[in-house]
């Protein structure tokens, strides 16, 4: 079987890999000349990287990538408004991807200079590929990747529609480097809050950048510039109230190489394909570039097609599912791209709160059914507290076997206010903190180092609990993970966690908006743990941690203090018969990318593992480079690396 590809491009050239892979006889047709020399850097995905990754044992070229892992939000005046860590995000130079996947191909497989006209059809099917040169090529399926302006897609659907173009992009490269006195590559955006206006740069290796400069049209009335001169000028005028490391990189730029991107997008398509012929990629589907999905959702899309062609008897088939599988995640890329053009061009009608990430989500989105019976359970507990944290391996194994029937609703209990006139269970120092945790060491199977009560003592446990509390006001999911960090931090880490940056990297690691979270703090989070503690002293709150179990609306049943799993399960038991244990055994790699940070003792509670065996799996996984070691005073902690697969 032979298939034709029509685009010489990223999605073109992968899609062929996967059918060579599938031993296919394939053909690209690239318009232009010399296509590898095109283009400058792109932002690409985990879901996108880890499909070229598959072919990192075919060739021997290296696919460059500089691993980006803080977005970055200011105003033009340096007040950031938005700070959160990127997992999955890469930027590549297009040079460098292009490089590597023309290694595969052969000038024989590979044809520059070829620009498509039409098809040759027989029986209504498509059986060749006429170009404008003359060449034709005979094929069984042909696909269509030849981007945005796609010839292809006019043929089997007639004229697109494009939207009304409102935002320019200038983009260009430069060779600065950022030392911003730390090891993270930023994505750092400027971005004004009186119009629509904006400059962002994101690095492209250690001592490159690819930035861009997006404006409403409305804001430059012609004035660009048909020559590289002009157009630097024209960039710094529109610059001109942004901070110096704007004008730096423009200053810096060689604007023969830069050029303009007049952005438009299309609405989702009702069909990406028509008989034999099929399209991905741009010539699919194409969303603002505000989202960054263009190059991933192109890459993700050559690989459903291979899979499908693999799994069904037919085109039609294949074809079908292939557009199911795609098009609702793409056509709300769509849409998202469509939003953030609309918060762009008017920028005094959103708050930060409202302000989408411009970058579209990687991670699974987990439907909740509402209408399915949940425990509601009340739970008091504090950042600091000795009795919660050798609980949370409960609490842990109750998300795992029961998570769906489970509903937490989290209180700060306010354990440690001051030291001053300070005495509670024995305890009035931070020495005394620091041989209670000892004690609790020796006496249970979760790490606790009590050094940091000597180390760095911590004045009190507000800080953390209203940070917490914050956290809740962005997401509630997110805000408990949050809370689990702080803990790790204090308990296994000797971290201070009172302190801002101490803080501020708990958030970035679990998800939050770091600079959000910054101004919630200040604005509501210390109201919020005010009710909180008013809270505990109605609900008579006198041991962390409690559970208060609610059944239509009426407290049921309570725990205080530390109580054993199998209690905690007696009383959903009770309380909601209809609760249904999970009985699928999850795998150590979902397991850690849930959890991320564990010890062996608690790996094995969590999964109901025994110990010997578990020792077995961490090590495994250790060597598969899954999780990595952090050596605690009392034991190993073992800690997922989000990039395990890159």
């Amino acid at each position: 079987m032979k298939a034709v590809i029509i685009g010489g491009g990223i999605a073109g050239l992968t899609m062929a890999m996967h059918l060579k892979r599938n031993h296919w006889e394939v053909v690209v047709c690239e318009k232009a000349m010399n296509v590898k020399t095109r283009g400058h850097a792109f932002l690409i995905n985990y879901e996108g990287l880890s499909v070229l990754s598959e072919f990192y044992k075919e060739t021997k070229h290296k696919l460059l990538k500089q691993r980006v892992n803080l977005f970055s939000l200011k105003r033009p005046n340096g007040d950031e408004k938005i700070k959160i860590q990127l997992i999955d995000w890469y930027c590549m130079k297009r040079v460098d991807l292009i490089a590597f996947l023309n290694s595969f191909f052969t000038k024989k497989t590979l044809k520059e200079g070829n620009s498509f006209s039409h098809f040759i059809y027989k029986n209504k099917k498509a059986v060749a590929a006429v170009f404008e040169n003359g060449e034709v090529e005979f094929g069984d399926l042909f696909i269509g990747a030849d981007g945005s302006n796609s010839k292809v897609r006019e043929v089997i659907h007639c004229k697109t529609n494009y939207s009304k173009i409102e935002v320019h992009e200038v983009v260009g490269t430069t060779k600065i480097k950022f030392n911003n006195g730390t090891s993270d590559f930023v994505f750092q955006k400027f971005q004004s809050e009186e119009k629509g206006l904006a400059f962002g740069f994101i690095p492209a290796s250690e001592d490159e950048v690819v930035w861009f400069m997006q404006y409403n049209v409305k804001l430059a009335s012609g004035q660009e510039g048909n020559d590289p001169e002009k157009l630097k000028t024209f960039c710094l005028e529109m610059m001109k109230d942004f901070p110096e490391e704007v004008h730096a990189v423009l200053e810096s730029t060689d604007f023969s190489n830069a050029y303009i991107w007049k952005t438009r997008d299309f609405d989702l398509i009702p069909s990406f394909h028509k008989d034999n012929i099929v399209l991905i990629g741009d010539a699919a589907h194409m969303a603002l570039p505000f989202t960054s999905s263009g190059t991933s959702n192109a890459i993700a899309d050559a690989k459903c097609v291979a899979e499908c062609l693999q799994e069904a008897a037919d085109y039609e088939t294949a074809f079908q599912n292939y557009y199911t599988l795609r098009s609702q995640k793409v056509g709300s890329h769509i849409e998202q791209g469509r939003v953030l053009k609309k918060i762009f061009l008017n920028p005094k009608k959103y708050s930060e709160r409202g302000f989408l990430l411009p970058l579209v989500s990687t991670s699974q989105n987990y439907k909740k059914f509402e209408d399915k019976p949940v425990l509601k359970i009340k739970y008091f507990t504090d950042p600091i507290c000795s009795t919660c944290w050798i609980t949370q391996p409960i609490l842990r194994r109750l998300k795992l076997e029961y998570g769906d029937s489970l509903e937490f609703e989290y209180h700060m209990g306010g354990l440690l206010p001051s030291w001053k006139g300070f005495e509670r269970g024995g305890i009035k120092t931070p020495e005394d903190v620091s041989k209670h945790w000892e004690e609790v060491n020796a006496s249970h199977k979760m790490i606790l180092d009590g050094d940091v009560w000597i180390e760095d003592p911590l004045n009190s446990s507000s800080p953390p609990s209203i940070a917490f509390k914050a956290a809740q006001l962005q997401d509630n999911d997110k805000a408990i993970t949050f809370l689990r960090r702080l803990k790790e931090f204090v308990f296994l880490e000797k971290r201070n966690i009172t302190r801002w940056k101490i803080i501020e990297n708990a958030a970035l690691s679990s998800g939050l908006d770091a600079a959000l979270l910054k101004n919630d703090i200040i604005s509501d989070g210390y109201k919020l743990f005010e009710e909180d503690l008013a809270l505990n002293k109605e609900m008579g709150i006198e041991v962390f941690p409690t559970f208060f179990f609610k059944k239509d609306g009426i407290i049921k049943k309570t725990i205080k203090g530390y109580e054993p799993y199998e209690v905690f399960e007696d009383i959903i038991k009770e309380l909601l018969p209809e609760a249904q244990k999970k009985a699928e055994r999850f795998s150590p790699v979902t397991v850690f990318s849930m959890f991320h940070n564990m010890t062996e003792e608690e790996y094995a509670f969590v999964t109901n593992t025994p110990l010997a065996e578990t020792s077995t799996i961490l090590n495994q996984l250790h060597e598969q480079l899954i999780i990595n070691k952090y050596d605690s005073k009392y034991g190993v902690v073992w800690m997922y690396n989000l990039n395990a697969n890159i």
